[in-house]
C-alpha cells in the first residue's frame, strides 16, 4: 500500500517536509558510510531552515492549544480510554513546552559554522565538494565513523524538539481522519467537502504502478491516478481505482 497525502495549509505542508528530512537525516547518519554522511549534512541545511522559521513556531503552538482545547472537551466523555487521553495532553504540554522555551534560532549553530557553510556554498556546485575543491572536507569523511556521527548529532541536537513536535502533530492529525473506500472512475474522483475544513488528505492505493495526483480548495477535491510509461512519461491511468481516503480535520 503506498500513501499519498496532500497538505490544506502551509503548517501542515511544512510538518510533512520536516518528517521527511528528518527520516533521511536519520537513517544517513545511522551508517558508517561517509558518503551517506554527506547526504546528512544535506538534510541538515534544509532541517535548519524550516526549524529557523519563526511563523512556523506561531502556527503550531496556537494549533497545540487547538487541540489541547478539544481534547479537554473529551475528559466527560464515557466513550474515550481516558488514561490514553491524559497521556496524550500531557505529551502536548511538554512537546509545546520544548518549542516554546527554544530561544533564538535552532540552526545557529549550523549557519554560524564556516566549515559548513564552505561546504553548502559547493553543493550547487558540480563536483564543487571534491578533495581538490575542500580537503578539510575530504579529511573529515575519512576519520572514524563515530566522530563523523557526533558531529552531525551535535549539530542537529538543537532541531530535536522540532522532530518530536511534528510527530506529535502528525500523528494527531492522522489519527483524527476515517479511513473510506473509495472508487475513482476511469482514474479520476472528485468530492465536495462538505462544509468542513480539513487539514490532510491521505490516498493509499494497492497499485504500485499508478502513483495520484491531488488537488483541492474550498469547493472540491480531486484525485486522478496517474502512470508512467516505459520512457517515464506520465499519462492518465484510464481505468477504475480501488483506494483508500483518508480526510483529516483534527
Amino acid at each position: 500500500m503506498i500513501v499519498y497525502e496532500y497538505p490544506f495549509n502551509e503548517l501542515v505542508r511544512s510538518m510533512l517536509r520536516l518528517e521527511y528530512l528528518f527520516a533521511r537525516f536519520n537513517h544517513f547518519v545511522r551508517s558508517d558510510d561517509p558518503e551517506l554522511h554527506h547526504n546528512a549534512i544535506a538534510m541538515l541545511f534544509d532541517l535548519g531552515d524550516i526549524g529557523a522559521r519563526g511563523d512556523i513556531k506561531s502556527l503550531l503552538l496556537k494549533e497545540f492549544e487547538r487541540q489541547k482545547y478539544a481534547l479537554n472537551g473529551l475528559k466527560t466523555s464515557q466513550k474515550v480510554d481516558q488514561e490514553t487521553l491524559s497521556q496524550t495532553l500531557a505529551e502536548i504540554d511538554s512537546v509545546a513546552s520544548k518549542i516554546n522555551q527554544s530561544t533564538g534560532r535552532p540552526n545557529l549553530a549550523i549557519s554560524e559554522s564556516e566549515w559548513l557553510n564552505s561546504i553548502r556554498t559547493r553543493l550547487n556546485i558540480p563536483g564543487g565538494t571534491s578533495p581538490i575543491d575542500l580537503p578539510s572536507y575530504h579529511a573529515w569523511k575519512n576519520s572514524p565513523s563515530n566522530e563523523r556521527r557526533k558531529l552531525l548529532e551535535n549539530f542537529a541536537h538543537p532541531l530535536l524538539p522540532w522532530q518530536d513536535a511534528c510527530q506529535l502533530f502528525l500523528r494527531l492529525l492522522r489519527q483524527s481522519g476515517e479511513v473510506k473506500d473509495v472508487l475513482a472512475h476511469n482514474g479520476s474522483f472528485q468530492q465536495a467537502p462538505s462544509g468542513k475544513i480539513y487539514q490532510l488528505m491521505r490516498v493509499a492505493v494497492e497499485d504500485d504502478t499508478l502513483f495520484s495526483e491531488i488537488s483541492a480548495n474550498k469547493y472540491l477535491l480531486s484525485v486522478r491516478f496517474m502512470q508512467t510509461d516505459r520512457d517515464k512519461k506520465s499519462q492518465p491511468a484510464n481505468k477504475d481505482v480501488s483506494f483508500k481516503l483518508t480526510l483529516c480535520h483534527f
